[in-house]
């Protein structure tokens, strides 16, 4: 690139790393994706295997920690400031240990500042053969082992399912699970209820679009 972009529109049919710049923040690295659900997508969150742990801090949650090249979690401040610069859709991609994929779309995608605890503001319309696993997280605060923001009085969900996420009481979604290397019935493992309740997957990612560079 000759200059920063401000999100990864024109990646098509191939998948890049590029560092991009959004009001209120200095360049940042992203990994853009091309070809999982068309052109112009950004990853902000992905687990092939087990060797970076998720269970983490909320300074690391909002910092963003992990390696672009395999697992990784983009933080929660340049996800706050990408989907307060412009609309973003969102899509997730799931494959199980059979290496079957499942999807789900939503039409848009935004979350609040850190003083709103990076609050899910927006999940627009569903769409997908995976099922929606997080209307019940809409509005809700995120959560971590050390900062309680869900709705569950006894406990910390973070702490239960051994990772960050918009919890409820908990969540039918628990993508910031641990990673295991089989297909095991475990809560705090990551799944996808709608689609084969807690059987761990073997594979996730979370993408971002910008809706006006559709």
């Amino acid at each position: 690139m000759s200059m920063l972009e401000t999100s990864c529109s024109r990646i098509e049919n191939t998948t890049e790393i590029w560092k991009i710049q959004v009001p209120g923040m200095e360049p940042f690295r992203v990994r853009c994706d091309g070809i999982i659900a068309g052109p112009g997508w950004t990853v902000i969150q992905r687990r092939v295997d087990g060797t970076v742990d998720f269970n983490r801090s909320w300074d690391e949650y909002r910092t963003g920690f992990g390696d672009l090249d395999g697992n990784f979690f983009v933080g929660l401040e340049k996800l706050y400031r990408m989907t307060i610069f412009q609309p973003h859709e969102l899509f997730v991609y799931l494959q199980n240990f059979d290496n079957e994929i499942r999807y789900a779309h939503y039409s848009s995608f935004s979350i609040g500042s850190e003083d709103d605890a990076y609050k899910l503001k927006d999940l627009g319309e569903f769409a997908g053969d995976a099922g929606d696993a997080l209307k019940m997280n809409l509005n809700m605060k995120f959560t971590t082992f050390d900062r309680d923001n869900d709705k569950r009085g006894f406990d910390n969900c973070s702490i239960e399912r051994q990772g960050g996420w918009w919890f409820n009481q908990c969540a039918r979604s628990n993508l910031n699970g641990r990673y295991f290397e089989r297909e095991l019935d475990k809560w705090e493992g990551i799944w996808w209820w709608n689609w084969q309740e807690t059987r761990t997957l073997q594979s996730v990612q979370m993408l971002i679009r910008s809706i006006s560079q559709k």
